[in-house]
């Protein structure tokens, strides 16, 4: 590649020449002399961990990398920022419990989930409750009866046929 190679400074020179520079610009944005010297480091060990690549305006490299980490670091800081919260405003936030009604309805669709479960063939009724209820995946479930995992498909699929056609006769 002729002339297509450009020479890597010495780093320690860059960083003589623009650390200062570059600490300053990161401090202007940040407000934090410590973060914007900890950004500094970590743009120069960038360029240290990335010696192939070939740059004609060295300066402007540092300063798009300088940019980049200090965008990422904001990004982060705005991420992990929560809100004060006064005590008293915890009394307002609705209780996570369901209403009474609620609770009713959803014991009587368990109930009534259970009946259908009971109605299907016995080892369909294992590999629904292994897989839908406990959580298990096909494979699991298939080692755990000493079955295939297409078998276990098969059941599970007649199951699923099952709840659906009994739920909506319903």
């Amino acid at each position: 590649m002729a002339g297509a190679d450009f020479m890597q400074p010495d780093l320690s020179l860059v960083f003589s020449a623009h650390g200062t520079e570059l600490r300053r610009y990161l401090n202007r944005r940040l407000g934090d002399q410590h973060m914007a010297s900890d950004l500094v480091q970590d743009t120069f060990v960038r360029v240290i961990e990335r010696p192939e690549t070939r740059v004609q305006d060295f300066r402007a490299y540092l300063y798009t990398v300088a940019r980049n980490l200090l965008l990422n670091h904001l990004k982060q800081e705005a991420r992990r920022r929560t809100d004060v919260v006064a005590p008293e405003a915890f009394g307002e936030i609705a209780a996570d419990q369901p209403t009474p009604e609620d609770a009713v309805d959803s014991r009587l669709q368990l109930e009534r989930i259970h009946l259908l479960v009971q109605e299907m063939p016995r080892r369909t009724q294992q590999i629904f409750v292994l897989n839908r209820i406990d959580g298990l995946t096909h494979a699991e479930v298939a080692q755990r009866l000493g079955l295939s995992e297409s078998a276990v498909q098969k059941h599970l699929a007649m199951a699923i046929a099952h709840m659906t056609r009994r739920l909506r006769a319903r």
